[in-house]
């Protein structure tokens, strides 16, 4: 690999024009893609195939009337007139007759086309406040993207009408998050772009250096974006898909650039190197670091594809997209931008940031002198720490988003708070019971029975405040005259109750609905423990009609089924983790210990991450910086991303560290000093890409999103708990510890300590030993 890459770097030199031009022309391309991204991506991708939810899901959407997956539930509050006055009515009329102009609305049914039983039930405890269904015959696909402007007007009209009008359900939510994952975006960048270039100032010292990786970063993930457009318009994307791969490509992107242009300008300081020398010898060194971190990363991201949910293999797809194109930008691009630099990359210097004088010993070879004296006692120190950190993890539950995740003032948060107040917190979150029987009616005498039998049996049920079937809408009559009622498409009854009646008893009379309400939140403890009762004793124990079976769905079931198909996958995607990393560690560095010491250390950090992570957003400390509300629970799919991206991610600073350890002591045969030089010349390389990480990913952190401000937090502690007691404390007593053995690879025979150590070790060494004196 290293005679590839430095045979790159000479082609590289003589095709930099051409290297150049092919990405501008990508970036342009790439650029005006991205623009087009959003309205494709969708709030879908969720479900796992198989499951109780999904097949609820599917026969809610195509058997009954207004139950499409993009209907919703109009909110209208009139402070000043109570439901049903005259003025209250004029008002909704309005509000009703324009939102039937949108697309794909077929049909709004409000208290004005209901009789007084009917319209009862669309009002709550609030005298001034309804409900009105609306029904759409349009996919929720396409419409998904254009349900905030949906939003807005009704928002809007509602506020020139002096009334509070709102649209909730699952496509609005889904719509707003996406405008919230595009707004968190902008500020996120709002943060972070100011961040990177003044910690790219301070690094390099220079403003042609600080602008290069920044250019380099910018085009690698617009045309990463590009390639992602192109996939979405053939496959269904999760909106978390741009926050995710935008994260970590700017994270990515700085970290290897930061790489290369430092090594760059080090070559190029060295008596008699041409920029040609200066690139190619780039390329083999830190260009290696790159292609093999890269790697990694797409390795790790590529194990999440176990995980059976659309929506985490799209965001999969998008990091392995991001950190292909970054990691190729990296070795072709920012080479050849480099060529054409040559020495004018330290144009601009600023003045009063200087370089450390030549000779004197820095402070990580004293530090990582002084540690490795005592090597077992910072080794178990540090370990209790991580342990410590780890614990609030024992406790993490996750569970899928839900409206918690939208910011208080956002108008579904608004309109489903204002539902909560007047119909009960369990009104927005309801337990749908899907009964289907694929050979008989269930509009029969007896299968009408059955079914309200059921429904009373649950009422009694703890926390169970209602149980609404087809017989709920026939108070005081039997069986046998429901059904009769029903006959003939139930053309004999009044057109609101035949409406109603269709939501809960299909058009072929094969699928029947009961809804449950509870009086808790659909993703609380108590609410989960009644889907369990339901699914494992009630339902199947329950006396329904011969050959009928039943399905659940809603906001409870979804998210448990969610939760626990990642946590599933999470031990096989684990351990095709660890065994890629495994083996691409082996082939970089030839040994069996180093990578084993990478990952067991990697497992430490990984669990301490999880704790905080716990700890602020579940648990609620310090929660209230992010500005977010702790419910207890984790979005269920940012530990595994967490996962794949820590453990590819520190590869970075892995292998740069350990590379220049064993070119040390290749050189040398010495193994402490080689192990302090390592840490002298990467030391302050590996801090300033992991503080421009952490400042790229706390960025994130408070994007106002919930799911990418627990990523960005996540990440943002990972880097810095990798950067700081991994790779500062763990990696240099632990090998100190193994010793020699830190090379063995079987087959090959371990090198022997020299006799003799080169000058400028002695020198080191003695200057080591004289500032310890001065020290103590």
């Amino acid at each position: 690999m290293h005679r590839l890459l430095l045979g790159l770097g000479g082609r590289i030199h003589k095709l930099r024009w051409i290297v150049v031009s092919a990405w501008i022309v990508c970036l342009l391309l790439g650029g005006m893609a991205f623009g087009k991204l959003a309205p494709l991506l969708s709030g879908g991708g969720w479900d796992v195939p198989g499951s109780h939810s999904l097949a609820a899901e599917k026969l809610l959407s195509s058997q009954f009337e207004g139950r499409s997956e993009s209907a919703m539930t109009l909110v209208i509050r009139d402070p000043q007139h109570a439901v049903g006055t005259p003025e209250y009515n004029e008002k909704l009329k309005q509000l009703v007759d324009r939102l039937k102009t949108e697309e794909g609305v077929a049909d709004v049914f409000s208290i004005l086309n209901a009789s007084e039983g009917i319209a009862a039930g669309l009002v709550g405890k609030d005298p001034n406040m309804s409900i009105a269904l609306v029904d759409m015959d349009i996919k929720a696909d396409f419409v998904i993207n254009k349900i905030p402007d949906y939003q807005e007007r009704v928002v809007e009209q509602g506020k020139s009408l002096g009334i509070e009008s709102y649209l909730v359900g699952g496509i609005a939510f889904w719509g707003e998050s996406s405008v919230q994952s595009q707004e968190g975006l902008a500020k996120a960048e709002m943060i972070v772009f100011p961040l990177i270039i003044i910690i790219l100032l301070i690094v390099f010292r220079s403003i042609v250096a600080t602008i290069t990786p920044l250019i380099v970063t910018i085009a690698s993930v617009m045309v990463a974006m590009g390639i992602v457009y192109l996939v979405a318009r053939e496959i269904e994307l999760s909106v978390f898909v741009t926050n995710s791969a935008l994260m970590l490509g700017l994270g990515v992107g700085i970290d290897y650039s930061l790489f290369i242009v430092s090594r760059f300008k080090s070559e190029l300081e060295k008596p008699g190197v041409t920029k040609q020398q200066a690139v190619a010898t780039t390329l083999a060194t830190a260009g290696h670091t790159v292609f093999f971190s890269a790697l990694t990363v797409i390795a790790a991201l590529s194990a999440m594809f176990v995980v059976p949910l659309a929506a985490i293999k799209a965001i999969a797809f998008g990091g392995i997209v991001v950190v292909f194109v970054a990691g190729l930008a990296s070795l072709t691009l920012l080479p050849a931008v480099l060529v054409i630099l040559g020495t004018r990359i330290n144009k601009g210097k600023i003045p009063f940031l200087r370089t450390r004088p030549a000779g004197k010993v820095s402070g990580w070879r004293r530090w990582t002198m002084a540690i490795m004296r005592r090597p077992a006692l910072f080794l178990i120190l540090t370990i209790i720490a991580l342990m410590a950190a780890a614990y609030p993890a024992l406790d993490m539950k996750l569970d899928s988003p839900d409206i918690r995740t939208l910011p208080a003032d956002t108008a579904v948060r608004q309109g489903t708070t204002l539902m909560e107040q007047s119909f009960g917190i369990g009104a927005t979150g309801q337990i749908s019971i899907v009964l289907r029987n694929e050979n008989n009616e269930l509009g029969t005498q007896d299968a009408i029975a059955k079914i309200a039998a059921l429904a009373a049996q649950l009422q009694t049920q703890e926390h169970v405040v209602s149980v609404t079937s087809v017989s709920s809408f026939f108070p005081g009559a039997d069986a046998a005259t429901v059904s009769g009622l029903l006959q003939n498409g139930g053309s004999a009854l009044p057109a609101d109750v035949n409406l109603m009646a269709k939501r809960y008893l299909s058009n072929d009379r094969h699928t029947s609905i009961l809804e449950v309400t509870l009086d808790q939140y659909g993703s609380s403890d108590e609410s989960r423990g009644v889907v369990k009762l339901l699914r494992d004793k009630l339902l199947p124990a329950a006396d329904l009609p011969d050959g009928t079976h039943f399905s659940i769905g809603g906001e409870t079931i979804f998210g448990m089924e969610a939760s626990k198909a990642i946590n599933d996958s999470l031990l096989p995607a684990l351990g095709i983790m660890l065994v890629l990393i495994f083996l691409i560690l082996v082939l970089t560095f030839r040994s069996l210990l180093l990578p084993l010491k990478a990952i067991i250390l990697n497992l430490f950090s990984v669990a301490a991450t999880y704790g905080i992570l716990v700890l602020v957003f579940a648990l609620g400390y310090g929660s209230e910086i992010f500005d977010v509300e702790a419910n207890g629970y984790i979005v269920h799919f940012v530990p595994m991303l967490l996962l794949a991206l820590l453990f590819g991610l520190s590869t970075d600073y892995e292998v740069f560290l350990v590379s220049r350890i064993k070119e040390e002591y290749d050189r040398t045969g010495m193994h402490e000093d080689s192990i302090a030089e390592g840490m002298e010349k990467t030391g302050p390389l590996i801090t300033g890409a992991a503080v421009l990480m952490v400042a790229v990913f706390m960025g994130f952190a408070f994007s106002g999103v919930p799911p990418i401000q627990m990523l960005g937090f996540g990440m943002a502690v990972a880097i810095a708990l990798d950067s700081t007691i991994i790779r500062m404390l763990l990696v240099p007593v632990a090998m100190k510890l193994m010793g020699r053995y830190n090379w063995w690879f079987p087959g090959r025979k371990m090198a022997q300590p020299q006799g003799q150590e080169s000058a400028d070790v002695q020198e080191k060494r003695k200057r080591a030993s004289v500032a310890d004196l001065r020290g103590r």
